[in-house]
């Protein structure tokens, strides 16, 4: 509404032009002299609060649509499987969340409304040129077919380029992220150069190709501004030749004149508004690939409960499954673990062990077989019932930068706070939270990293206690403490374990001594299962593993003693 009003008053002001030329200058209505003046005063200042109106309308309509999109896709990221992100650069995500969106928002708020905008100049303002001279006003529109054709030239040729602009432009987002995030690294291993020489390389392809999609653009758009002027050229010589011979007044060349000027705009506007609607074009695309990936795991239609008095129990049928389903990380696994028993996996690097865990809280589906949580299969229980379910403690725990009791609260932030001071000490984890400068309230940097690993391991075993699963997963969840912490952390293992299905991953024998069964896997195969004199006295493979250091015989009766 405000963009209609400022274009009319706009095409207003030529007709008050010519009345003044034509019907005051040449004395026949003088004392029409003020009345025309305020008419363009009241014009010019209606047209200015509506200019008004129309930016902060296009600002909140740009940036509504920009609060919209990144809305949409952080939810739509956050329904993602993990195989998604598994194949997906971080960096080229944040990429597609920041500026593709921010190139797709100022287009489809700015943009648009000036491609509304200006056609509506453009067929008005043709009406009334056609209404003032028919001959002239086709003669001036003969520059509109010129136009057309090196605008289509111009997005064929540009439209490409500037698809692969964004996508340099995410490689260097992606390149500067990892770096960031593993500054600790670069630095341990002297790497500062050889990072700074990498960034410089995506950088500068990324220039190399945005001074490439420059320069069409800037060809372009120089020629379809060159071109409007020529049509108003032609314009001004014929229309002054039919002033002078009378066939045109002089107001009706001055006001055909000034509407044509009109036209030159929006014109000349085309080669700027296609290369923004390009380049919005391959962001919208980068953004909608997001937006149109559909989550591998999906919610049941019909989601089957599990049983409100289940005690954990897991069955693995004939589980086949690959990251990639042509290369199977587990081939035909079947593992029955009983309610409240505690069981240990171990294997070589790339065994499968973790893989294994990853598909009771269903992250990923088998290719074939199934996994069942108490009876149920995982595939028809709702997602969130099964992922309450297990609990999950990594070999890298990840913290947000929040608080301390934020953080352990994670998964429960209803939690009160004893149960979150609770989970704390049975962590181990009570006496050095409180001895931070602000105890349970202080704000722990990004991923946890003005904490010791000891310290972050324990923070989030606490966050798993605190959500009460029936199964706990500890996949080297000891591996980053010391020898005297990890006991603490077992005494209060064994605690929470109590009545309470437990899978430990673990090389550190003091863990291992937790489990009621060891679990051998080799090459994606469960190879053998029992107690560690079982397994010692008839898998050649276990006594390999055990003599290659997995523990000391005198460990593994540590719990019985």
């Amino acid at each position: 509404m405000a963009a209609l009003v400022l274009m009319a008053c706009t095409i207003t002001l030529p007709y008050l032009t010519r009345r003044v030329i034509d019907d005051v200058l040449n004395g026949q209505q003088q004392d029409a002299l003020l009345p025309l003046v305020i008419a363009v005063i009241v014009v010019g200042v209606v047209r200015a609060i509506f200019a008004l109106m129309r930016r902060i309308m296009a600002g909140y309509v740009s940036l509504a649509v920009e609060f919209d999109l990144r809305d949409m896709v952080f939810a739509h990221l956050q329904r993602l499987s993990f195989g998604y992100f598994d194949r997906m650069p971080v960096g080229q995500l944040m990429s597609r969340a920041t500026s593709d969106l921010q190139t797709v928002r100022f287009f489809l708020g700015y943009g648009l409304i000036f491609l509304f905008m200006h056609v509506f100049t453009l067929v008005f303002v043709t009406v009334v040129l056609l209404l003032i001279n028919v001959p002239l006003t086709i003669l001036a529109l003969l520059m509109g077919p010129a136009l057309a054709l090196v605008a289509v030239r111009s997005s064929k040729r540009t439209h490409p380029v500037l698809v692969d602009v964004q996508q340099k432009e995410a490689d260097v987002t992606q390149t500067a992220e990892e770096s960031i995030a593993g500054i600790r690294v670069v630095k341990a291993f002297g790497q500062e150069v050889a990072q700074a020489d990498r960034f410089s390389v995506r950088a500068s392809a990324e220039f190399s190709r945005s001074m490439d999609a420059a320069r069409l653009q800037s060809f372009y758009q120089s020629l379809m501004g060159f071109l409007p002027v020529v049509g108003v050229s032609v314009v001004i010589a014929v229309g002054g030749v039919l002033t002078i011979n009378g066939v045109l007044t002089l107001g009706e060349f001055v006001q055909f004149y000034l509407y044509l000027s009109l036209l030159v705009f929006p014109f000349r506007s085309i080669g700027m508004l296609i290369g923004n609607a390009q380049r919005a074009a391959a962001s919208g695309q980068r953004v909608f690939e997001i937006l149109d990936t559909e989550p591998e795991i999906v919610e049941p239609a019909v989601p089957v409960p599990l049983p409100a008095d289940g005690g954990g129990a897991v069955h693995i049928e004939g589980v086949t499954f690959g990251y990639d389903p042509d290369r199977p990380v587990l081939r035909d696994i079947n593992l029955d673990i009983p309610a409240g028993r505690v069981v240990a996996i171990i294997g070589a690097t790339g065994s499968g062990k973790s893989t294994i865990t990853q598909l009771i809280p269903r992250f990923y589906d088998p290719q074939h077989g199934r996994v069942l949580l108490d009876g149920v299969d995982v595939r028809d229980a709702a997602l969130d019932d099964v992922r309450r379910a297990v609990g999950m403690v990594g070999q890298e725990p990840f913290l947000f930068s929040d608080t301390v009791r934020a953080n352990i609260a994670f998964g429960r932030p209803e939690a009160t706070d004893e149960e979150v001071f609770l989970a704390a000490r049975r962590a181990q984890a009570d006496s050095f939270i409180r001895a931070l400068p602000e105890g349970y309230d202080t704000v722990v940097g990004e991923r946890g990293f003005t904490l010791s690993g000891g310290q972050r391991q324990r923070i989030a075993i606490a966050r798993a206690f605190l959500v009460d699963p029936r199964v706990l997963v500890l996949d080297e969840a000891t591996a980053s403490v010391d020898a005297s912490t990890e006991r603490e952390i077992s005494r209060a293992l064994q605690q929470v374990m109590e009545g309470r299905t437990t899978i430990i991953i673990a090389h550190r024998l003091s863990t291992i001594s937790l489990a009621d069964e060891i679990v051998l896997v080799d090459d994606g195969r469960i190879a053998d299962r029992g107690t560690h004199d079982d397994l010692f006295a008839r898998s050649p493979l276990y006594r390999e593993i055990h003599d290659q250091g997995l523990a000391r015989p005198d460990e593994l009766v540590a719990r019985d003693a």
